[in-house]
């Protein structure tokens, strides 16, 4: 009996190790079908988000990448000419495509570093900066150019380039002798043309060529003026010099000379309607500002300046025989042994046609000018 009961107790426990087995397979099995699913799973998702080339995923969704130039503005672009907003031109670039919100800032060239603008920012390319002029820069990797080295002897063997700088030379004592010696000559040669171009202004004015008692020349700039004695006094010969000139004539000479327009007007208004007081006081106005020294050579010289030619030949003649006939030994002057060379054909033969009047009328001059002194 006892036999009995010992048999169906081993057969219970043996049922309950079973079950307990069977729960425990069950159990292993469940858990390696849950991770096999969610595996599967996994790799579907994988699947479903596999974007193009100019699309980038996010959130399991694929999103439009925006061009150079442009950055999104919402969080993920679906159209790019609605989704896009461009770079602000000078001042920001974007220079690929991407999936940024904000754009780059340009680079700024500092000058102050030695650099200089090559090419302007645009919104898909930033600022190209390079070496300035006479700036140089040898690294690979340039933060800041360097000035030019300047070169104290003077001798170059290689000129300063954006990427190196200048290679300078010594010179050879020979050719610094040489150098020398040209700046010598130079400073030398200026000295002569100073000298010479002093000399120059100096004889401008009245130089006076004794070769005949009575009949020196005076040699301007440009022609020679006979001359009866140096520096005449012309006061007394006045009214006769302007009787041979026009109202005109006069006020076109002492213009010529710097008289002011004041000083004319008040010497027409002071003898109104006397047409020889007018042209007496305009000559003494001049005469007075020149100065007799001089003053006979600078009267002639400008009239024939002026294309007076056959005025002045005139007054030369009376003033040369007014004068000689007053000295003792004067010899009587030639009126062509002198002529302007800047006299006019046309003032040559005024003087041809008038020289026989002028002599006619020599007398009635001296008795005039003598009445006058």
């Amino acid at each position: 009996m006892e036999t009995v009961r010992d048999g169906g107790s081993m057969a219970r426990r043996l049922l309950a190790l079973l079950l307990v087995a069977l729960l425990i397979i069950e159990t292993e099995c469940k858990n390696d079908t849950e991770a096999l699913i969610t595996s599967s799973r996994r790799i579907i998702s994988r699947r479903e988000v596999n974007c193009k080339e100019d699309e980038y995923s996010s959130d399991n969704q694929c999103c439009k990448k925006c061009r150079s130039g442009f950055v999104k503005n919402v969080s993920c672009p679906t159209d790019v000419t609605k989704h896009c907003a461009p770079c602000q031109k000078g001042k920001e670039f974007m220079n690929h495509p991407n999936d940024l919100d904000k754009c780059l800032r340009c680079k700024l060239c500092d000058s102050n570093f030695g650099w200089e603008v090559v090419k302007n920012c645009t919104p898909e390319e930033d600022t190209q900066c390079d070496c300035a002029k006479n700036h140089f820069c040898n690294h690979t990797r340039c933060d800041a150019c360097s000035p030019c080295t300047i070169c104290g002897s003077g001798v170059i063997e290689k000129q300063c380039t954006r990427d190196s700088d200048t290679v300078c030379g010594m010179k050879d004592p020979a050719t610094l002798w040489w150098i020398a010696l040209v700046a010598l000559v130079a400073l030398v040669l200026l000295a002569i043309a100073g000298a010479i171009v002093w000399y120059k202004k100096k004889q401008k004015h009245l130089t006076i060529n004794t070769g005949l008692p009575g009949n020196g020349v005076y040699k301007g700039e440009h022609e020679n003026v006979p001359l009866i004695v140096e520096d005449v006094d012309l006061s007394s010969h006045i009214p006769g010099i302007v009787a041979e000139m026009t109202l005109t004539e006069v006020k076109k000479f002492v213009r010529h000379h710097h008289v002011s327009e004041p000083a004319i007007d008040q010497s027409i208004q002071d003898f109104p309607g006397d047409t020889s007081e007018q042209k007496i006081r305009l000559f003494r106005v001049w005469y007075q500002s020149h100065g007799m020294k001089g003053a006979y050579g600078t009267l002639i010289r400008s009239l024939r300046e002026l294309k007076m030619c056959a005025v002045a030949d005139k007054i030369e003649q009376k003033l040369k025989a007014a004068i000689s006939s007053s000295q003792e030994g004067g010899q009587s002057y030639n009126p062509d042994s002198e002529q302007s060379k800047t006299c006019t054909q046309e003032g040559r033969n005024s003087y041809n046609e008038s020289a026989e009047l002028s002599k006619a009328s020599t007398a009635s001059l001296e008795e005039t000018l003598h009445r006058v002194t």
